[in-house]
């Protein structure tokens, strides 16, 4: 069965956090899983956080995806390797390495690693669309199959990362987010980086070496002909970091190619606005996903002793 709009989410939850998932080049790769109790084989959502690509971690807004978790999804909140670390495609590669860790030692959780979605906030929700778009990777010694999702979710993302999407301003009579602005940036990083900067880092180049086409390759707008799965996109008419423009023309260009998108605007909200996570809202995000990945079957409930209650 289903949980419809609007209603109150009913499961609680067994929190499973610091799982080692993968150690590319000797970087540990960690993720929380959060398991809704009393569901069998429950569908997977892997979240994954904002940060522009630098920062963030896994345990960025743990209590959005405990949230979605209570709606009878297992949802493993992954880190993945900062552009510090390592430039594009990596990214992408600790997506891939997540699933099959679901696919693998993740089975003993019990969970359905046939039916996995991305969710993705900020340079999150970029990634989710853009791994849905990879149809293989490059990785010695041979090329590595995209990530098999079926659905992507994603919020206040920017989907054009070329000289066209930077004509898409953000709402300036909003603030900058204080979590922003108080974040603790690498050295040497400007504080806070701007947007160009962020990208090339992301590509390993310098900024006066990085092209348009190079920009092209990794954003979901340029790549939408290669995106196959249905996806919900959520942004704010007030966001100050990511212009709504980004979400706006990313869904008319998948509906243009006849792709199953749906376009939620939260009327006044900012980036990484508390309505974001909201039951309402999260309850929307459910509905599109039980639809898409179909919803929850009821098991016995664990014992007692092994339930983190919800809130």
């Amino acid at each position: 069965m289903t949980t419809p709009v609007g209603q109150s989410a009913r499961y609680e939850i067994q929190s499973c956090p610091d799982i080692e998932f993968g150690r590319p080049d000797g970087h540990i790769l960690r993720l929380d899983l959060s398991l809704p109790i009393g569901v069998a084989a429950p569908a997977v959502v892997l979240y994954l956080h904002g940060g522009g690509w630098m920062i963030g971690s896994r345990k960025s807004h743990a209590a959005r995806a405990e949230r979605l978790a209570r709606h009878g999804f297992a949802v493993a909140s992954i880190d993945y390797r900062p552009s510090t670390v390592a430039p594009f495609p990596a990214q992408i590669l600790d997506i891939v390495t997540a699933i099959e860790w679901l696919k693998g030692p993740g089975q003993a959780f019990g969970i359905d690693a046939n039916r996995v979605a991305l969710w993705g906030a900020s340079a999150g929700a970029h990634l989710a669309l853009l791994a849905t778009a990879a149809p293989a990777i490059r990785r010695a010694p041979h090329d590595v199959p995209g990530p098999p999702v079926q659905a992507a979710v994603g919020y206040f993302g920017c989907y054009d990362l070329t000289s066209r999407g930077d004509l898409d301003r953000p709402d300036t009579g909003s603030p900058i987010p204080r979590e922003i602005l108080e974040q603790d940036w690498p050295s040497g990083v400007p504080a806070p980086p701007s947007s160009r900067y962020l990208r090339a880092r992301l590509l390993g180049v310098d900024e006066s070496a990085m092209s348009d086409r190079d920009l092209a390759a990794i954003s979901p707008f340029a790549r939408a002909h290669d995106i196959h799965v249905p996806v919900f996109l959520l942004h704010g008419t007030r966001d100050s970091v990511t212009s709504v423009q980004q979400s706006l023309r990313m869904a008319q260009e998948l509906r243009r190619r006849g792709e199953t998108v749906r376009l939620r605007l939260l009327e006044g909200a900012n980036h990484e606005d508390s309505a974001f996570d909201t039951d309402a809202t999260i309850a929307d995000v459910a509905a599109f996903l039980h639809e898409h990945l179909g919803g929850p079957c009821h098991t016995p409930p664990l014992p007692h002793n092994a339930v983190q209650q919800g809130e």
